[in-house]
């Protein structure tokens, strides 16, 4: 039996709606992809993925296939419930990732247009990757907007499902990135620095959260409630670089994001992440990059 074969026969879907308007089950996989025997079973792949739209109130019953799931919220919101009956809200850049061998679950939309990014994963080294943190059948994260997790789906999507070795180790590459991104934040993967005074961890926190305000030393002294010195010499010795520093490195990757992810204006991407003079923003971007925003995002969309 192939995989799409096995997937029809793992999903049912109930809809009010009249079943010759209701899409098959086939809709909800996206697209089913080609596999090379020489990854198959060694890299990660994908199985089926695309992205799906649900503009009507449905519920999709799945049992369990032999496959992972990375289902991506969009647009909209839904709810994702486990065979316990213990629902979780899915709501706009959300992230779920599923072990399904042994998992049934059900997927419910409730504010359409749904619309998320759901791909089917099979192969290797997942295990690997579960065996590592307190992972069970399923991690659920919500991620901010310049999260490099969208961008790395969308580049999945935009890959080929043709059975090539350069797809396929492109693929590996964008499953394993979005992977790793997830289980640490999913997780708290803080390693050496769980032990760190937890005023470093709501600073970090803060600065994450404020990356186009106007943050300065003495603004951080008053928020500490501890002089400025300290506050950077152990802001370094757990984040390896002062809060500044910290702060210009977000900015820079929150631009690089909106670059390759977005068709936004140079001075636009510049207001949006922090920094109202634009000639400012291109000579740190140059300084971080190697190149200006224009020449990196042209670099990267050849």
């Amino acid at each position: 039996m192939t995989f799409k074969e096995q997937y029809q026969a793992a999903l049912t879907i109930k809809s009010a709606a009249p079943p010759e308007t209701t899409p098959g089950a086939a809709y909800f996989a996206g697209t089913f992809y080609e596999l090379l025997d020489a990854t198959a079973d060694q890299l990660p792949t994908v199985l089926s993925g695309g992205s799906i739209e649900i503009g009507e109130a449905l519920t999709l019953f799945f049992k369990p296939l032999n496959c992972r799931m990375l289902l991506y919220t969009q647009e909209g919101s839904g709810s994702f419930r486990l065979s316990s009956g213990k629902d979780y809200t899915l709501l706009p850049d959300t992230l779920l990732y599923l072990d399904r061998r042994e998992l049934s679950f059900s997927l419910t939309s409730l504010q359409c247009p749904f619309r998320i990014i759901a791909f089917s994963l099979g192969g290797g080294l997942f295990n690997v990757y579960e065996s590592l943190v307190p992972f069970h059948t399923f991690a659920l994260a919500q991620f901010d907007r310049f999260s490099s997790i969208r961008r790395n789906l969308e580049q999945l999507l935009a890959g080929s499902a043709g059975a090539v070795l350069e797809n396929k180790m492109r693929d590996s590459s964008l499953i394993t990135a979005i992977l790793t991104e997830l289980f640490i934040n999913a997780f708290h993967l803080e390693n050496e620095e769980a032990a760190c005074a937890p005023y470093l961890k709501e600073l970090r926190h803060y600065i994450d959260n404020h990356l186009t305000s106007h943050i300065r030393l003495s603004d951080l002294e008053q928020r500490c409630h501890m002089s400025k010195y300290r506050i950077c010499h152990e802001f370094s010795a757990v984040f390896g670089m002062p809060p500044l520093k910290y702060l210009n490195k977000k900015r820079m990757e929150a631009a690089e994001n909106l670059l390759l992810s977005t068709r936004k204006k140079i001075h636009e991407i510049a207001l949006e992440t922090g920094y109202e003079n634009t000639n400012h923003f291109i000579n740190l971007f140059k300084k971080e990059y190697g190149s200006t925003p224009q020449a990196y995002r042209e670099a990267h969309h050849s």
